[in-house]
């Protein structure tokens, strides 16, 4: 298989590089959006003025006033420094190379530095836009940039946010509109080689339970309005996959009504559902599997379904945005369509029981606008997109995001790893530990989450900072030492829903020390039905013992017979652990992950050789703050940046 088709096969695939740290105190807003590049340019006389400016793809027709619809006096035939000033910094934040292909530029002598795009654009003498007509719906979008400030953190777990991975490098690949070499932006895909361990054997029925939902998502990419027959053979191939389950009748009718071009949004949920429903059968086969490689046994609690009434409006305007999506396909997605689920969001947000809703339809839409126009990607995360267009129909069933707790949690948690996830909008810190109840019951397995909206700007360390005053477990982890929980809510799949005040730091507690004792015998819970899906099995395990090697960009490790691809993408930036110390490592905690037909290893830390002495590399050593020369640097630039933000939230969002 390609390595075009390992990415449009890949449920993590990374269609959207992440953007890169840079100072705001000039420009605090910059987006490629609207078919625009825009933002708000700070007045180097008046802190009280701000100017918004603006370029268009293609014709270059820029656009500069105040906040107030006062025009620029420099933006007179040519751009003004406002607009050199934007140039420059949407290439600190998203590349050069992005920039160009956004705004359709082709630079003298193929240079995408700031000044050859500039030079490049105002060298076709564009034409001076309407400044009071382009300003409102910038600014609008800079306030409700900054409006992610205020908004609560919620220590619920977002299990969608699996699908995003945290900020690795400066430039990780380009998006699914920009032809890049390197799909998603790891590298050519390595050969997991031949693995005669247990991971490795065939798993009945996985090959075609796959087939069936990638065949409903190439429906998706042409769209559902006007089907062509190719897509009624590819819906009924999902129909007679769930043809033995309870879903078959529902399934059936569906399926006839799409191919029809006739799909309600019942319909379309009807389709989901069977989607997600074979992806679930698929994640309960490679969690067995994974069981057996573990030797880890399970909890045989079924969590039960809440049934309080949410949000119901917004969840069926969510609901009917998903389906215009649906039959608009991907191949049909424009500004304006991708635009509607803007609105939704922020109604969204500020209501924690629809938090998990809201980061999906925030991290999914900030992927379709920048790959718009569809009818110009050169290749489309199929199943990438198919899972998320598919999970998000799914929440918006009422009560269908509702955790609720089985029980409390009393006794000692001895922390193991953090694993960070990440989209330009929201961030999730997720601890994994292992918890020893006081009543001497089994051990168990457990997860503890916070998360927050965030600006796009803030990345990197400016991440940890927004996550560290909600979570002090995350402190706790980065000291090495255990904590004592009282009372603390737990739900059946095993999540602590966090709460400070139930919880206190205790006596050092090594993790590696954890992995060797206690991770072998502690269960592991359950996993929602609604979160049954291959993308979530994340499972902690303790190796060591192994041979690495490099294959093409991908670190594979060899252990107990298996080969399993190191996913070094999900390692966060700002932390000490990078690529280089997993390969030459001797023990890894780590997640046992699944994607693109192979098991993956995700390291959360190692043991290494620094010095001649055994020194241990954890991914969130810095989430709990840090002590390393460039951790402080890091914080210090992410610091600057975040109160920059805050001064504007402080003077824009209260007057």
């Amino acid at each position: 298989m390609s390595d075009r088709e390992n990415w449009e096969r890949a449920s993590t695939a990374r269609v959207v590089p992440p953007a890169r740290p840079r100072k705001l105190a000039k420009v605090p807003f910059v987006e490629l959006a609207d078919g625009r590049l825009q933002g708000v340019v700070s007045s180097g006389s008046d802190i009280e003025r701000v100017y918004v400016s603006s370029i268009a793809a293609g014709t270059y027709a820029f656009a500069c006033s105040t906040n107030n619809n006062r025009p620029c006096g420099g933006a007179r035939g040519s751009f003004c420094n406002h607009i050199r000033a934007l140039v420059a910094e949407a290439v600190l934040q998203y590349g050069g190379p992005r920039v160009a292909r956004y705004l359709r530029v082709d630079p003298t002598g193929g240079e995408s530095d700031a000044a050859a795009l500039t030079a490049a654009m105002t060298g076709t003498h564009p034409q001076q836009a309407d400044g009071k007509a382009a300003a409102a719906p910038v600014f609008s979008r800079f306030l409700r940039h900054l409006a992610y400030l205020e908004q609560a953190p919620v220590t619920d777990p977002l299990p969608e946010m699996h699908w995003f991975a945290p900020t690795r490098a400066e430039n990780t690949g380009a998006s699914a509109s920009e032809g890049a070499a390197d799909p998603g932006g790891a590298g050519e895909r390595a050969d997991a080689g031949e693995s005669t361990g247990v991971l490795g054997a065939p798993v009945d029925g996985l090959e075609e339970a796959l087939a069936a939902a990638d065949a409903f998502d190439r429906c998706l990419v042409a769209g559902l309005l006007r089907p062509r027959s190719d897509q009624g053979a590819g819906l009924a191939e999902l129909a007679r996959a769930v043809a033995g389950s309870p879903l078959a009748a529902r399934v059936a009718e569906a399926a006839e009504k799409a191919a029809a071009g006739t799909a309600g949004e019942d319909h379309l949920l009807a389709l989901a559902a069977a989607r997600s429903a074979l992806l679930g059968a698929v994640h309960d086969a490679l969690t067995t599997r994974a069981d057996a490689s573990t030797g880890r046994t399970r909890t045989d609690d079924t969590p039960a379904a809440a049934d309080d009434p949410q949000q119901a409006n917004l969840l069926a305007a969510a609901r009917t945005w998903l389906a215009d999506l649906a039959r608009a396909g991907w191949q049909g997605i424009d500004h304006e369509l991708v635009g509607g689920a803007a609105p939704i969001v922020s109604a969204m947000l500020p209501r924690p029981e629809l938090r998990r809703l809201a980061a999906l339809l925030d991290g999914f839409a900030a992927e379709l606008a920048a790959s718009c126009p569809g009818s110009a990607l050169e290749r489309i995360p199929a199943r990438r997109w198919g899972d998320l267009w598919a999970r998000a129909l799914l929440l918006t069933r009422p009560g269908a995001a509702d955790r609720p707790t089985t029980g409390t949690a009393t006794g000692r948690l001895l922390p193991l790893g953090i694993d960070l996830h990440e989209h330009a909008t929201a961030a999730q810190a997720q601890v994994h530990a292992v918890f020893e109840p006081d009543d001497g019951t089994p051990s168990r397995l457990v997860r503890a989450s916070v998360s927050v909206p965030k600006p796009d700007s803030v990345v990197a360390a400016g991440v940890w900072q927004l996550l560290r005053p909600h979570l002090s477990l995350l402190g706790a982890l980065g000291e090495g030492r255990a904590m004592h929980l009282d009372a603390m809510p737990l739900t059946a799949e095993g999540d602590l829903l966090w709460d400070d005040t139930r919880a206190r730091p205790g006596e050092p507690a090594d993790p590696f020390a954890t992995a060797r004792v206690a991770l072998p015998t502690a269960t592991a819970a359950v996993t929602a039905p609604l979160d049954r899906h291959p993308a979530r099995l994340a499972e902690p395990v303790f190796l060591e013992g192994y041979a690495t090697r490099q294959d093409g960009d991908t670190l594979v490790l060899t252990h107990a017979g298996d080969d399993l691809l190191v996913d070094s993408d999900r390692i966060p930036v700002a932390g000490p652990l990078t690529p280089e110390a997993v390969a030459a490592s001797g023990a890894c905690i780590g997640l046992l992950r699944w994607d693109d037909g192979a098991f993956r290893l995700q390291p959360l830390a190692v043991e290494t050789t620094v010095r001649r002495k055994t020194a241990a590399l954890q991914a969130g050593a810095w989430a709990g703050g840090t002590t390393d020369r460039t951790g402080v640097k890091a914080e210090k630039a992410a610091t600057d940046a975040v109160t920059v933000l805050r001064e504007r939230a402080g003077r824009l969002l209260r007057t």
